[in-house]
């Protein structure tokens, strides 16, 4: 299931400007920036499979500004595979299930250096990182024992969502990082199957967990 061709245009457009923005941007020397990318570990609240058994990637840009010494802000434009897997095994009854998303995703995050926290040489290195996201759906692909789902059984996913972010990034040389990362999403993917909501629960929420290197270029 895929959105609407001038849903797609729209998307490419937006994440053109902001391309443009982080290029005069750089060029002003005013921000640093590079690449990172890695595995996605997945599963997605509500749809009663024990997780995270999906296991994807991603890949992103980014450029961040210093905000002061120890401070940082951070934009990046990302693609992410996220979803929801089912293993089969006895504890399931051999229950065969896969759900796969794809995400474009523009998170924003506020990153600060722990130096002045701890006197400690290992955890003095740490930079702690959160923020929010918003995500737009670009694809989406459910499969139950090995046969995808009718489109008509489908219930259709919602095309933007939100999502906290929580992280920490640990330096392995002078332009290397590794960085793990936390996501739960703040706004449904899509709806319950019963269709019941509550005030807390909308429905079913991505969550996640990162696993990745970032590569600072300039």
């Amino acid at each position: 299931m895929f959105p609407n061709r001038s849903l797609l245009l729209f998307r490419s457009l937006s994440v053109l400007l902001l391309v443009i923005i982080i290029t005069e941007f750089v060029s002003a020397q005013r921000f640093k920036g590079g690449i990172s990318g890695g595995l996605v570990a997945s599963e997605i609240s509500g749809d009663n499979l024990a997780g995270p058994n999906k296991l994807g990637w991603y890949a992103s840009v980014y450029t961040a500004t210093s905000l002061s010494e120890l401070s940082e802000l951070k934009l990046t434009i990302m693609y992410i595979e996220k979803g929801s897997r089912s293993v089969p095994d006895e504890s399931n009854n051999f229950f065969e299930y896969r759900l796969s998303l794809n995400y474009v995703e523009v998170p924003v995050t506020y990153r600060i250096d722990i130096t002045s926290f701890t006197q400690n040489r290992y955890l003095s290195k740490l930079v702690l990182e959160g923020g929010l996201s918003a995500s737009a759906i670009v694809g989406s692909k459910e499969q139950e024992g090995g046969s995808e789902v009718p489109e008509m059984d489908n219930r259709e996913f919602y095309p933007l969502e939100g999502n906290v972010l929580l992280g920490l990034t640990y330096p392995i040389g002078n332009i290397f990082d590794f960085h793990f990362g936390f996501s739960h999403g703040f706004t449904p993917a899509r709806p319950h199957a019963s269709g019941t909501e509550t005030w807390y629960n909308k429905g079913q929420y991505n969550m996640l967990w990162t696993l990745g290197i970032t590569y600072e270029i300039w």
